[in-house]
This record gives C-alpha cells, sequence and structure tokens, in this order.
C-alpha cells in the first residue's frame, strides 16, 4: 500500500494557487463584480439587528402620542367625569403611536428582495467566471498534450490523462469557488457585523477577538493533516483509474485469459485503498468545524455574560442589548461557516497540482525553422545512431540508408531490426544520437514538425480510429471532398461497403472503429493515407489484417502510384513486397542485404533465407 506523501515532499500550494490564478486572471472582471455584488449584500447585514433593536426598544414600548375621547349622544364632553375619562372604553380611545407598524413588513420584504437580488448576481458573476477559468485550464492541458515528447506517452495511461484534463480542473474550480462564494457571502457580512458591534460597544467587541489565536491554531494543523490525506487520496484516485482503463481496453484479453477474478481483486485492493485514504480526509475535515466552534463558544460566553452585567449596572435598555445580542449571533453564525472554508480550498489545491503539474511536461523539440514544398520525396539517412533510453544496445547502429524518390522502397527483416526506428525518425518523433537524415537534400532538423510530417502519410500496424464518421476519419484534418473521399475508399478496397451503411459515409464507426471489423478498420486507414496525397507514403505492415482478395487490391492500387509516389513498405509477410523496386533487409539497426527480389534469391543470403523459411 502506498503511503501518503509528507507535505515536504510536495511543491508549494502557493505556487500552485498562483498559477490558477493565472488562468483566472483573463476574466477578473466577473470576479470584482461578483465581488462588489456581495459587498452590497453585506451592507445591509446590520440592518437585521438595527430593526430588531428598534422594534424591541421602540415599537414594544411606544405611548399613546393622543388620547381624545368621543361624547356619547346628548352628552358634551365637558360633562364627562374624571372617573369615565380615566377608563374609556377601547371604542372611544384613538391611539397615534410614534412606531408605524405597516411599516415593519415593508422594510423586511424590500430588504430581503435587494438582498436576493445582489446574491443572484453575485453568484452568477462567480460561475461565469468559473466556467471560462475552467475551459482556458482545459484547453491549456490539452495544447501541452499534442505538443508533449513522444516519449511522455510510454508512461502516461491515457485514464490518467482524461482525469487530468477533463474532471480535475472542473473539480479544483469547483471547490474554490464554494469557498469564495462562503468567504464572500458570510465572510464581508461578518465584517460589516463586526464594524456594527465596534460602534454599539468597543470594549465587548474587542474581547470578542480573544479566540483569534485559538482559531489561527486549530486551522493550521487541521490544513496540514488534510493537505497530507488530500495528496495520499488524490494519488489513489489516479491509480484506481488505471485500473479501470486497463479493463476497459483490454476487456478481450481479460477475458480471454478468464482474468475476471483476478481484476476484481486488484480493482478491490485499489478501491479498499481510496475509500481508507477518502475516510482519513473526511475524519480530517470533520475536525475543523467542532474545534472552531468549541473556541468561538468560550468567547461568546464570556462576552453574553458581561453584557449582561454592564445591562444591570448601567441600566441599558433592551433594545440595544438584544440589538448587540443579535448582531453577535448573526456574526458566530457566519463565523462557524467561515471555519470550513480552508479545507475544501486545501482540497482543491492539492487536486491542481496533480493537473497543473501537466503543464510542466516536456514538450517535443521543434527547432527548424524552414518549409519545403513541392518535395520529390528522396530520404537519405547518414550514419544514423539511435538507442532508446535505458536499451542496452543501439536501436540503429551507423545506418546508411537511401531511398530513393518515386520508387517503393521495402524494410523486411526479424523484429527489433530497426525497421520502426527508421519510421520514428522520419516523422521526427525520435531524434538520432548521430548522423544525418535528409529530405530532397535538407536535414530534417532544419525544418519545422508541422512541415516535416505534411510530407508523410503513414498508415501503422496500430491502427486509430475516432469516434466519428466514416468520412471524418478519411478526410482527418483537411477538408472534406466527396470526389477525393470516393478514390481513396475505391483505392482501399472499400468503396462497396461504405455506401453498404445505413447512413453511408457519415456513419459512426464508434470507439476506434469497434463497430468495423479488423480488416474494415485497416482498409479505412489505407484510405485515410490515400487521401493526404503525401509525396512519402509509409505502409508499416498495412495489409496485414486483410484478406488474400482486400490485400490484392490494395497492393494493385498502390502500383498504380508507383513512380508518382515514394512508397516505403514494412512487411513481415514478404509476398506482398515482391514488386518493390529496392529491398533493404535489416538486422541489428543496420541493412545487411538491398537490391531487389529477385537478386536477392539469386544471392542466396538473408533475403533468401527469410523467403524459404515463409515457403
Amino acid at each position: 500500500m502506498t503511503t501518503p506523501s509528507t507535505p515536504s515532499d510536495d511543491p508549494p500550494l502557493r505556487e500552485t494557487a498562483s498559477r490558477l490564478w493565472r488562468f483566472m486572471k483573463p476574466h477578473r472582471w466577473g470576479l470584482m463584480l461578483s465581488v462588489l455584488a456581495f459587498v452590497l449584500v453585506a451592507a445591509t447585514e446590520p440592518l437585521i439587528p438595527k430593526l430588531l433593536g428598534y422594534a424591541l426598544g421602540e415599537g414594544f414600548n411606544a405611548k399613546p402620542a393622543t388620547t381624545s375621547v368621543i361624547g356619547l349622544p346628548g352628552t358634551a364632553a365637558s360633562a364627562v367625569s374624571p372617573a369615565s375619562a380615566a377608563a374609556p372604553s377601547m371604542a372611544s380611545i384613538n391611539l397615534d403611536y410614534s412606531f408605524p407598524i405597516w411599516m415593519v413588513p415593508i422594510v423586511l420584504i424590500g430588504l430581503f428582495a435587494i438582498r436576493g437580488l445582489f446574491t443572484f448576481c453575485g453568484q452568477y458573476m462567480l460561475n461565469w467566471t468559473i466556467s471560462r477559468t475552467v475551459m482556458d485550464i482545459r484547453t491549456a492541458l490539452l495544447q501541452v498534450l499534442l505538443r508533449a515528447d513522444a516519449r511522455v506517452y510510454t508512461s502516461l495511461q491515457p485514464a490518467t490523462a482524461v482525469t487530468k484534463v477533463v474532471n480535475d480542473p472542473q473539480h479544483v474550480v469547483t471547490l474554490i469557488a464554494g469557498s469564495l462564494v462562503t468567504i464572500l457571502r458570510d465572510g464581508l457580512p461578518a465584517l460589516a457585523l463586526m464594524g456594527y458591534l465596534f460602534v454599539l460597544n468597543w470594549k465587548l467587541t474587542l474581547l470578542s477577538l480573544i479566540t483569534v489565536p485559538g482559531l489561527a491554531f486549530v486551522v493550521r494543523k487541521v490544513n496540514k493533516r488534510v493537505r497530507r490525506m488530500g495528496t495520499w487520496a488524490y494519488d489513489a484516485q489516479l491509480r484506481l483509474v488505471s485500473v479501470v482503463e486497463d479493463v476497459t481496453r483490454a476487456w478481450r484479453v481479460v477475458r480471454s485469459f478468464d482474468a475476471a477474478g483476478y481484476e476484481t481483486r486488484r480493482f478491490g485492493d485499489r478501491a479498499r485503498e481510496v475509500q481508507r485514504s477518502m475516510l482519513k480526509t473526511a475524519a480530517s475535515n470533520a475536525m475543523a468545524q467542532p474545534l472552531s466552534q468549541l473556541m468561538a463558544s468560550v468567547g461568546i460566553s464570556i462576552i453574553v455574560s458581561l453584557a449582561l452585567y454592564q445591562s444591570r449596572v448601567n441600566g441599558t435598555g433592551v433594545g440595544e442589548f438584544a440589538s448587540f445580542v443579535a448582531a453577535l449571533l448573526f456574526m458566530s453564525s457566519r463565523l462557524r461557516h467561515l471555519s470550513d472554508v480552508m479545507q475544501p480550498i486545501t482540497n482543491a489545491l492539492v487536486v491542481a497540482r496533480g493537473c497543473i503539474g501537466l503543464l510542466d511536461t516536456p514538450a517535443e523539440p521543434d527547432t527548424g525553422t524552414r518549409e519545403l514544398s513541392n518535395v520529390r520525396g528522396d530520404i537519405a539517412l547518414k550514419q544514423v545512431t539511435l538507442r532508446y533510453p535505458g536499451a542496452n544496445r543501439d536501436a540503429l547502429a551507423a545506418l546508411n540508408l537511401h531511398i530513393p524518390a518515386g520508387k517503393t522502397t521495402a524494410l523486411v527483416g526479424s523484429s527489433g531490426a530497426g525497421k520502426s526506428s527508421v519510421v520514428n525518425l522520419l516523422l521526427g518523433f525520435e531524434r538520432p544520437d548521430s548522423g544525418t537524415i535528409l529530405l530532397d537534400g535538407v536535414a530534417i532538423d532544419e525544418l519545422t514538425k508541422a512541415n516535416l510530417r505534411r510530407q508523410f502519410a503513414v498508415v501503422s500496424q496500430d491502427i486509430v480510429l475516432f469516434d466519428t464518421s466514416v468520412a471524418d476519419n478519411i478526410a482527418y484534418g483537411q477538408e472534406r471532398d466527396d470526389v477525393k473521399l470516393e478514390q481513396a475508399l475505391r483505392a482501399a478496397a472499400l468503396w462497396d461497403f461504405a455506401q453498404s451503411l445505413p447512413e453511408g459515409l457519415d456513419t459512426m464507426v464508434g470507439a476506434n472503429g469497434s463497430k468495423l471489423s479488423g480488416g474494415q478498420r485497416q482498409r479505412l486507414a489505407i484510405a485515410r493515407a490515400l487521401y493526404k496525397d503525401a509525396p512519402v507514403w509509409i505502409f508499416d505492415e498495412a495489409t496485414s489484417a486483410l484478406d488474400t482478395e482486400s490485400e490484392r487490391a490494395v497492393q494493385q492500387a498502390l502500383e498504380q502510384w508507383q513512380g508518382r509516389k515514394t512508397l516505403i513498405v514494412i512487411a513481415h509477410r514478404l509476398s506482398t513486397i515482391r514488386r518493390a523496386d529496392c529491398i533493404q533487409v535489416m538486422a541489428d539497426g543496420q541493412v545487411v542485404e538491398s537490391g531487389d527480389h529477385d537478386e536477392l534469391l539469386a544471392r542466396d543470403g538473408v533475403y533468401a533465407g527469410m523467403v524459404k523459411v515463409q515457403h
């Protein structure tokens, strides 16, 4: 079980908060309007205890201003006896109180209507800021993934990347926004009430601050544990996500090996780790409020007792006392909510440290400045050496290889001979440790990565399709041209199938082409390469999943382009490269034989031995 990391092992949360602010800063005017709205709400807060004190002090003690007696019929006013004047009937009295009762509902309703309006405006503008901040963070993270060095993807799990780009930014900003709402909704009114309390009785109000050091100590200790437990919980959550990603990605392998029980146990171990870490985090969060309330109750009890003592000694009116106590209790209620603010912020910064850390992913080096146009496709590798990190031998060892423009060149050899390494170098996914790679006589290091890759159309043995339509998969990254689509589909022996689909070329293919067969997926990938119409085509085991008839149709289509395109074909099935202009036989990162099919058979060397083995 992974133990939680200590706070000293983690980057400072202050740095993470600073980086988050950079994304929120462009939308700060929305945040400022939100703060302004909550300030206006807070300004009305002292009016409530003020109205309460006025009602208790003036309303209940109000005296009749005038008492007029209405004479009975046939009786003069002067004839009324003093006794009857001292105890008139209710029907004979007109009371004119100095406290207008009808103003009470008008003032209260109007006050809360104004507060409600400003509260709505404040929360709306805050969420406006949040939504745009989340969008900016997600966009920045995706841009990092798009530009990341190829070697990053050897350790970055797809599910982890999805969590960091999609889920984490929303979770982080939502937690911070909730805390910010609490600060604005409860913190600002608490300050307003504090000012009102100073006006009423500054001595007692100063006494209310005696619990502040204790509260600060409690919050600091709790936050330290919350940060440690939150880091553990976040890491455990990512490990659980990786298990689920493995199960969904490799479900065929799981079922083929009857490994459901094993995966269930593996998931259970990770889920229990998450459950324990979440429980510890919740326990850490739960400690804050009761401890804070205990500290606050000490101060309130002292202040209320002293207020009662002053009221008895100095003869303070009930209205003033009620107003002070009401304001004090209202402020205490606000402060109780504020005691829960730091825990969500700490949890948010822990999660943010994980996703914002993705921004530090090293970008793919792109030092080239030149742009080539009208490329012929002449490729030369001169004394190229390549060794992957952690490998104990070179993948390519002083390789010399020439691929003429407009010719079909086949690369053959056993697994690990270096064929795929050549492709990675040509596309700029790897950089040679030594040597030079030329395209039409220009070193590819001098070209921008975008310009270099525009010269190549690649069909890999690992087929990758997108969860969109047939047409969008073929015209990926380019403008849709129905004429070119048909040509590419016919050349890939897929036109008749595409026409039979329910929605034709607009039919969705599913996640990674899950609605297609293996051969259909591979032919769709071939059609995508043909549609690109690049000067150099690379087919890395492109026909390995095709039946004999489909393979022959694709080969015939490719032969039509011989002399006009530079074709690089990597194949283990030697029958697919018999008509190549040149066959380069590779072993241990070097070319050991070169020639056409008949020449190599006549030499009776490595290639001839491979042909005999396959036959």
